[in-house]
């Protein structure tokens, strides 16, 4: 038997920067899997190498998420200066762009073990290190907390993470109304986990592709495995199910 825990969140801005930007940092639509581990181990007051060590409790755990489809966040960018220093004095002055999410709601999911996920649970109700999407000072809010049973789903997706790149599944089938207008899937290889050397730099592992999907299409992709959550399909984002 198999449990998910599903904790709603929202944020006034968030960002989650595609990892080879630079000088025009664009965001992930939604949490990629290591933020949303990320998240958990802070609820837990785990550090960096603690919450990526080998016997680490978190490293079990399977992740996805789902986006709110009632709406589309809003979208911005933000310049920053970075400043360089050489001998104590500001030798350069870097411009960049940051890309940035306004007015999120999320529901991350997390499954594994039942007396993981309640231990999970009681941190998120009162977490040791403040909570956030992406950046530092991007806190967010919890707005609820449900655990239950995994449930199979139709493998019919949207607002969601799948593994895989979408775009070289056979059979692949959108739900498109006359009309509809949608962003199209965002595929980008990412870590699933990392590891932290000596010098606590940390250091990407299992690099997948992943399809980030939007709201507002639904895609049905024939023969996966899918579970439901509160009427809404998703797959584990660093795990396939069965």
């Amino acid at each position: 038997m198999e449990w998910v825990l599903g904790v709603t969140v929202r944020a006034p801005v968030a960002s989650f920067r595609r990892p080879l930007d630079h000088n025009y940092q664009r965001t992930l639509p939604m949490p990629p899997p290591t933020t949303l581990l990320g998240i958990a181990g802070a609820a837990l007051g785990l550090s960096d190498r603690a919450l990526w060590a080998p016997n680490s409790p978190l490293r079990k755990l399977k992740v996805s998420v789902l986006m709110d489809d009632d709406r589309m966040p809003g979208r911005a960018r933000d310049m920053w200066t970075v400043l360089k220093i050489k001998g104590g004095r500001i030798a350069e002055r870097s411009p960049y762009f940051r890309e940035l999410l306004f007015g999120v709601r999320y529901t991350l999911l997390y499954g594994g073990e039942k007396s993981v996920l309640e231990t999970l649970a009681a941190a998120f109700d009162e977490p040791a290190y403040p909570l956030s999407l992406g950046r530092d000072d991007e806190l967010l809010v919890i707005e609820s907390l449900d655990m239950d049973e995994a449930r199979s789903g139709p493998p019919r997706f949207q607002g969601t993470l799948l593994p895989g790149d979408v775009r070289q599944i056979e059979g692949l089938r959108p739900q498109v109304s006359p009309g509809l207008h949608f962003e199209p899937p965002l595929v980008e290889t990412l870590p699933l986990a990392f590891s932290v050397d000596r010098r606590g730099l940390r250091n990407p592992e299992r690099m997948t592709p992943l399809s980030f999907l939007p709201v507002g299409i639904e895609i049905e992709v024939p023969g996966l495995q899918a579970l439901q959550w509160q009427g809404r399909s998703f797959v584990w984002a660093n795990g396939m199910t069965g």
